[in-house]
């Protein structure tokens, strides 16, 4: 084919096809020329209207990042103890003890300090694990096995951390002429406390206590520094204080009874040589008592019974708002949240020790002077409680013990009255 036949075929092309390659490369050009228009007035409108988006926070490394974490958390005792309870000298005082005894050792990506961090993180504020991935930049499994590493270290300490009191008489009573000389046998005092228990379905009536609610009865015992001497924790809900202290008193590793030292208790237990209760049908609460003067010998020892042993509700008030996990809705198994009422005492303690002007203490101190007042306004002045509301177990018993500890009762009844007649 020569070049006029091939310019006769293309001829005869355009004019079947109806376009050439010309028209396609116009084609092309029109619609890129419509693109870069549209593009064009979307950038003059993000231009115009600038003010009305949000600018991006820069990217904030979370504190128990590893590489980031020392230098967030001990930057200020403010943030440490709102983040961990615990200003940054006694933060770091409770990493050696684990560091120095080797329990817990660094790991090629985490310190001993992370590790703590993170199991105290999580009872203080109640986090869930799927919380503590967030902060920690870790997975889910990596949070659990430091929380579970950390919580059986402590508890393996338990001894060093609650101890059984001293004989000694305790300074707070020494120094307060309306305990001493009466009390200065009672080396502190003894209570229950219920908290919040998630159980199987079929267990869940024995764990139900006062409230209605599954519970976690905590029978425990405190000194004058609200430092916990005794903890025995995981009883059912619907067990009475009186059965769990004489199961503690049966058992070789239970409460520590110095001979001739006693703990004060409520009208729910048993009047023994070593546990002297309150007169119960006789007015003791404290709001009771403000202005207006005792009128008979009950009445002042069950005041100033009362007022001493105070220490141990505000030893549980400062636990419990130290550690919301011990208020929360629980997430772990029975013998777990067993083990972290036990740690969470371990570590109140430590740091009652180091840290002895505790915030916590007046906040509490303000909550049960409220709550006492609550009481008195609701109460329509009653002198005695009938003795239908004393638990049938709790009365007192016939045992040589039981007549000794009344005879010691009446005894310092008898010395507090007198010396109250002759002052007043």
């Amino acid at each position: 084919m020569d070049h006029h036949d091939e310019d006769i075929y293309a001829v005869d092309y355009i004019n079947e096809t109806g376009h050439s390659d010309d028209d396609d490369d116009d084609m092309f050009a029109e619609a890129a020329s419509v693109v870069a228009v549209g593009a064009s007035l979307f950038l003059a409108m993000l231009m115009e209207h600038e003010g009305l988006f949000i600018e991006r926070a820069p990217y904030e490394n979370h504190y128990l990042t590893d590489r980031s974490f020392m230098k967030f958390v001990v930057e200020s005792d403010e943030r440490c103890h709102d983040l961990l309870r615990m200003n940054v000298e006694c933060f770091r005082r409770f990493v050696d003890i684990f560091k120095d005894s080797s329990i817990l050792k660094d790991t090629i990506h985490c310190s001993v300090d992370e590790h703590i961090s993170i199991f105290l993180h999580t009872v203080s504020h109640n986090l869930r694990n799927r919380c503590m991935k967030v902060y920690c930049r870790r997975s889910g499994e990596t949070i659990s096995r430091y929380f579970n590493k950390v919580l059986r270290a402590i508890l393996s300490m338990v001894d060093i951390f609650i101890k059984p009191p001293s004989p000694d008489t305790p300074r707070q009573i020494r120094e307060n002429p309306r305990w001493y000389p009466y009390f200065k046998d009672c080396i502190g005092a003894i209570d229950g406390t219920h908290i919040p228990a998630k159980v199987p379905a079929e267990m869940k009536k024995r764990f139900i206590g006062r409230k209605g609610t599954p519970t976690q009865n905590v029978l425990a015992a405190c000194d004058f520094d609200l430092i916990f001497t005794f903890v025995a924790a995981g009883w059912e809900g619907s067990a009475s204080d009186s059965r769990i202290l004489r199961d503690s008193i049966a058992d070789e590793m239970g409460i520590i009874r110095h001979p001739g030292k006693f703990y004060l208790a409520d009208a729910g237990f048993p009047l023994l040589s070593n546990f002297i209760t309150l007169y119960r049908v006789t007015r003791y609460h404290l709001s009771e008592q403000r202005g207006r003067l005792p009128r008979t010998k009950k009445e002042l020892f069950n005041h100033r019974h009362s007022s001493a042993r105070n220490v141990i509700e505000r030893a549980f008030g400062v636990l419990k708002k130290r550690f919301p996990i011990l208020n929360g809705e629980q997430m772990y198994s029975y013998e777990k949240q067993v083990d972290i009422v036990m740690a969470c005492c371990c570590v109140h303690n430590f740091i009652r020790g180091v840290m002895p002007n505790d915030a916590y203490i007046a906040e509490v101190d303000r909550e049960i002077a409220a709550a006492e007042a609550m009481r008195n306004h609701r109460r329509h002045d009653p002198v005695e409680e009938g003795p239908a509301r004393i638990p049938t177990a709790a009365r007192l018993g016939r045992s040589d013990d039981a007549r000794e500890g009344n005879r010691i009762r009446e005894e310092l009844c008898a010395n507090m009255w007198n010396d109250y007649r002759v002052d007043h």
